[in-house]
């Protein structure tokens, strides 16, 4: 019984002495080595804040619309009728300057004065038609059927372009230009997306 009463005085008094440690240390202890201090100095830095970024530029107007393909459903744009009618009419002013008077005049016909010269202007002329057809055509992407129809005037306008510049374009070539811009202008008519000539300086063709 003795022994048994000595085991069990012994165990609150280990623990006792145990506390009296713990409490004794406890102002002593360096802060950085405390239970608490341990946790913080192993936890992950806290996150810097992100950077500051800029937005990117805003995209070119003409850059909008990139894709080649009509798309099967129409697209909402801003101003998509206005900048189709600006690019397109740009097209038909350079045409009806640069390709057709001249063709009317008979500036094209053999023997005619400075003929060479009217077909390299012709030649430059009909690559920024081109080039204004096709940015006319990103903003028609609104509409499946005039885009296709952009389509199919700019195409004809690069074969022509060609044959201006080998100096082979004839009388035929070129009224079968007027004639698709001609129905052009009334496909874009008929979906709200009229557009007129437009007084144009091409550079390099003046």
């Amino acid at each position: 019984m003795l022994a048994r009463g000595t085991r069990s005085l012994a165990i609150p008094a280990a623990v006792l002495l145990a506390v009296a440690l713990v409490g004794g240390c406890g102002d002593n202890t360096p802060a950085d080595l405390r239970p608490g201090a341990m946790v913080a100095t192993t936890s992950a830095p806290a996150a810097a804040p992100p950077a500051a970024t800029t937005a990117p530029p805003a995209a070119d107007a003409d850059q909008e619309y990139p894709s080649e393909e009509c798309p099967p459903a129409g697209n909402a744009k801003k101003f998509a009728k206005t900048r189709f009618a600006l690019h397109a009419g740009l097209a038909l002013g350079a045409f009806y300057r640069y390709i057709y008077r001249p063709l009317r005049s008979g500036g094209f016909k053999t023997g005619a004065e400075k003929r060479k010269r009217t077909f390299a202007k012709a030649a430059v002329a009909g690559l920024f038609t081109v080039h204004e057809l096709k940015v006319a055509k990103r903003f028609a992407v609104a509409n499946p059927t005039l885009c296709k129809g952009v389509t199919a005037v700019a195409a004809g306008f690069n074969n022509l372009t060609s044959k201006l510049k080998s100096g082979t374009a004839t009388e035929a070539d070129l009224a079968a230009s007027k004639n698709a811009f001609n129905g052009l202008q009334q496909k874009a008519t008929q979906n709200g997306y009229g557009f007129k000539e437009k007084n144009v300086t091409v550079p390099g063709a003046s």
